[in-house]
């Protein structure tokens, strides 16, 4: 749920949810070289994502 200054910011009414989107961009090294943070009107909301990669690579397993 948002809290006061959230709703405040996005202009929400009491008792809305947020819709918190982190997305992480990877470098070709594998370290992470963007982050991307969105907080929207909840109810409102809906993600979708389409990612092609430039070149096919293998799998790698991300550590904990």
């Amino acid at each position: 749920m948002s809290l006061a200054d959230e709703r405040s910011a996005l202009e929400l009414p009491d008792a809305t949810p947020i819709a918190h989107l982190l997305a992480v961009t990877h470098g070709t090294d594998l370290k992470p070289l963007l982050l991307e943070e969105l907080r929207t009107n909840g109810r409102q909301t809906q993600f979708a994502f389409r990612v092609t990669a430039d070149s096919p690579r293998a799998l790698h397993s991300v550590p904990d």
